[in-house]
């Protein structure tokens, strides 16, 4: 198996996931979103967190951890200036609160469809636990990435600027990163190997 071909596998699983996440996000705010994603970038073995790259001020870190057959977390990191950006285009006036629980089935959303897609892909039995929310400075998020990410299990990490393009015209790009069991590089068959 090239190691190439399954890498290539697996982000081309997550971007359709992204795709299938924006007809959702769609949905639940009444207009069109966009998700795209520039070209992922894979780190293996996780050694390194400099693949998180630079922001300034105050960030929003959402984070759902995969179970079931392969073991993982997904990360969306939005800038304090991109979560305003959200809520005017989308015309909601909220409190603190709801704003929270807004951001938090946005990413919900996001990573249910990927996940279901991984799982569709490689009949695998993942699933996302509930999401969860942390404010935190950026010069604190490489800290916080490496304590999050402290793990036995060999991991690969992939890493994309998501961008949302909102019908307005307006986009976002936060960064979205997957950390994955490298476990799964292993358990993809053949078969859809020779179909990329």
């Amino acid at each position: 198996m090239s190691e190439k071909s399954a890498e290539k596998f697996i982000i081309r699983i997550l971007n359709k996931g992204f795709q299938r996440a924006a007809e959702s996000f769609s949905k639940l705010i009444g207009k069109d979103v966009q998700i795209s994603s520039s070209p992922a970038l894979l780190v293996t073995p996780v050694s390194e967190h400099a693949f998180v790259s630079e922001e300034n001020g105050e960030l929003i870190v959402l984070t759902t951890q995969l179970m079931g057959d392969i073991m993982g977390k997904s990360y969306l990191i939005l800038s304090e200036d991109e979560s305003k950006e959200i809520f005017k285009t989308v015309g909601l006036q909220l409190s603190d609160q709801l704003k929270e629980g807004f951001l938090l089935e946005i990413d919900n959303i996001i990573s249910a469809t990927v996940i279901a897609e991984l799982s569709n892909e490689l009949d695998l039995e993942v699933y996302g636990d509930v999401p969860r929310i942390f404010h935190i400075n950026a010069r604190e998020l490489q800290d916080f990435m490496k304590n999050s990410m402290t793990s036995d299990e060999a991991a690969s990490i992939i890493f994309s600027n998501t961008n949302f393009h909102f019908e307005s015209g307006d986009h976002i790009h936060p960064q979205f990163i997957w950390r994955l069991s490298s476990k799964i590089f292993e358990i993809i068959p053949e078969g859809k190997l020779k179909s990329t």
